[in-house]
């Protein structure tokens, strides 16, 4: 098991009874960035922020950039977006919601669509327009 607050690029995790807290690596960010419980790694709501932590501009690339850091996250646990099994979507203007979903699918196996739950909501860290979280599924070593 890894220690509370550390991870490596490329670590694959293993199903565990312990709770396993990954602090967010930004010193001022005061949450952890996934927290592993049992066979289940919860990530952290992300936004659409790009490799300087800048928002970038549009719905369709902030809903990109989301997806996109979701994906990278995962990858520094040794899953991806396979691994998805709930997605939490919150989103500033709700009739974006059909172009929402043309992007989203791209990221998804068609057979393999996380359950979902959404929220239209009043607003975002950093004028957001949409923010993810995911729950993702920690395979044992047979299962992958």
């Amino acid at each position: 098991m890894l220690k509370p607050g550390a991870h490596q690029p490329g670590t694959r995790l293993t199903p565990s009874d312990e709770v396993q807290f990954f602090l967010h690596p930004h010193p001022r960010s005061p949450f952890s960035e996934a927290v592993q419980v049992g066979n289940v790694l919860y990530i952290s709501a992300m936004i659409g922020l790009d490799a300087e932590g800048k928002l970038v501009e549009g719905f369709e690339p902030q809903t990109r950039q989301t997806l996109t850091n979701l994906a990278e996250i995962l990858g520094k646990y040794g899953l991806g977006l396979e691994h998805v099994f709930k997605v939490t979507v919150m989103m500033t203007d709700m009739t974006k919601w059909g172009e929402f979903n043309k992007i989203y699918r791209t990221y998804f196996h068609p057979s393999r669509l996380p359950v979902r739950t959404a929220f239209g909501v009043a607003g975002l860290a950093f004028d957001a327009m949409v923010e993810l979280e995911v729950q993702a599924y920690i395979p044992t070593s047979a299962e992958e």
